[in-house]
């Protein structure tokens, strides 16, 4: 088994031990409750449930399990556990970077899929909407695993504060002020690819149109590689003594 397996097993083990990891898991599905709520209501299973989902829930579990753990391991010098291998530190990044972009997939999908379920049970929903809105969140998870963990590595010692602040400005702050912006935005193109009817993403996207399906799959490349090469980068050159 290579390195980076090693690692991302490791870390998968470590994160289904944790309390907190089940914790930020159910607060992932709350939004499906809300929309079958408000589906069994007479309103809009996704009129708010969708963007609590995919602007509130996925930014929460993904900041607070990857960068606050990862930023932990590099503040209190037990990352070293791995640097003292003989190993090169990128295959420690990448390895942190697989466990934690599969399990924030793997919740945020599964949360997508409840929330599909919800939707279909008590609004007029189509196949391909129910395949891309669980699709669209699990991708979703992984560009803000490949963020978190950026500024895990690069701002151990408040990572979760800055983590929520670059989200704020770089998602809430900038898409509002330059129009061009929301084509760089994260949550913007989860909302193009969910596409899913009623699936309220003003907020985000305002009146620009959705791009091709690439695009949006290139920018979510994006936020999970720049930030995780940098992280590799930054790693390989810190001194942990």
């Amino acid at each position: 088994m290579s390195a980076v397996a090693v690692i991302a097993k490791t870390s998968l083990l470590r994160a289904s031990r944790r309390p907190s990891t089940w914790g930020l898991a159910a607060v992932a599905f709350l939004p499906a409750v809300v929309g079958a709520a408000l589906g069994a209501s007479g309103y809009g299973a996704l009129s708010a449930a969708a963007p609590l989902a995919a602007w509130v829930a996925a930014p929460l579990l993904a900041v607070s399990l990857v960068a606050g753990v990862v930023g932990e391991s590099f503040e209190r010098r037990t990352m070293v556990y791995w640097f003292t291998r003989p190993i090169p530190r990128w295959t420690v990044i990448v390895g942190e970077l697989l466990a934690n972009a599969t399990l924030c997939a793997v919740i945020l999908g599964l949360a997508g899929m409840l929330l599909a379920v919800a939707y279909a049970l008590t609004g007029d929903a189509t196949v391909s909407a129910l395949l891309r809105l669980p699709l669209a969140f699990a991708l979703e998870g992984v560009g803000l695993a490949g963020l978190a963990l950026g500024v895990g590595v690069l701002a151990p010692k408040h990572p979760v504060v800055v983590a929520a602040a670059i989200l704020l400005v770089v998602e809430g702050a900038l898409p509002n002020l330059v129009a061009g912006f929301k084509y760089v935005s994260l949550f913007a193109h989860v909302g193009w690819l969910a596409g899913v009817e009623g699936m309220v993403t003003e907020a985000a996207t305002g009146t620009a149109a959705a791009p091709p399906w690439p695009v949006s799959l290139a920018v979510i490349a994006l936020y999970t590689a720049a930030p995780t090469l940098l992280a590799a980068r930054v790693a390989s050159s810190r001194d942990l003594a």
